[in-house]
């Protein structure tokens, strides 16, 4: 059990970086 939920954490974390990523790119395009 700890095992997944230290997955799903992980996978929150790397959502994370990307909806900033994404937030990067549209500051970009609106530039």
């Amino acid at each position: 059990m700890p095992c997944g939920k230290k997955r799903k954490r992980h996978k929150m974390a790397t959502h994370k970086r990307k909806k900033r990523l994404r937030k990067n790119r549209h500051k970009k395009k609106l530039r």
